[in-house]
């Protein structure tokens, strides 16, 4: 998980959601370019969890109250600094599986303020995780071990039969390999990593600054 940094609430939000008290209230095609505005502005396109690379389509993505709205209502419901945007949970499932196993669906109500990081709030969230640099599995740090178990464990950030975790591995070996398929010079190289270390908007872009910390 990475840090994301919250702007100031849009006057378009304001105004689009201007006398509303309920969530179904907001009209989809109101929600949908904020979810565009969101990535595209504070998320660079990936979801505020897990990472993967989303878009603003509804089979994609859902906006996501980090502080559920059921606990406060009438103050959370419409709190842009609460609302991020997470992937449907289901971008690796098996052919027929239809169930949301990850991020947001997956945490949905279940939550404990204290112990749940959330990448809204704290710049250094990426310290209380570390990751297999093989395998590509994300555990709690020393930082703080109950609070990032609770946080991985709620949202499944291994996926449903560690899918994940493989698909961290798989995006790892894949820039390796055609790094080294480029025939360039090693500063070269590393000149590229760095570049691409740099790139907020690149799927799993923590895992990759985790594997390449030493650079």
């Amino acid at each position: 998980m990475k840090y994301i940094q919250k702007q100031p609430t849009p006057a378009f939000f304001i105004a689009d959601t201007a006398g509303l008290t309920l969530w179904n209230e907001y009209l989809a095609s109101k929600k949908r370019y904020l979810k565009t505005f969101i990535l595209a502005n504070e998320q660079f396109g990936l979801c505020c969890y897990c990472e993967q690379s989303i878009t603003a389509e509804q089979v994609s993505s859902h906006i996501e109250h980090v502080k559920p709205k059921s606990l406060d209502i009438a103050n959370l419901t419409f709190d842009y600094s609460n609302l991020l945007v997470s992937c449907e949970g289901n971008h690796f499932n098996e052919i027929g599986d239809t169930t949301k196993n990850t991020c947001g669906h997956l945490k949905d109500d279940n939550f404990d303020e204290i112990k749940f990081l959330n990448p809204a709030l704290l710049p250094d969230i990426s310290d209380y995780f570390i990751f297999d640099k093989d395998e590509g599995f994300i555990f709690a740090s020393a930082k703080d071990t109950e609070k990032a178990n609770y946080t991985a464990y709620i949202l499944n950030l291994n996926g449903k039969n560690n899918k994940l975790a493989e698909a961290r591995k798989i995006a790892k070996n894949a820039f390796i390999r055609n790094l080294n398929a480029s025939n360039m010079p090693f500063e070269q190289k590393k000149a590229k990593i760095i570049e691409f270390l740099y790139d907020d908007s690149k799927e799993f872009i923590s895992f990759f600054r985790y594997f390449f910390k030493a650079i």
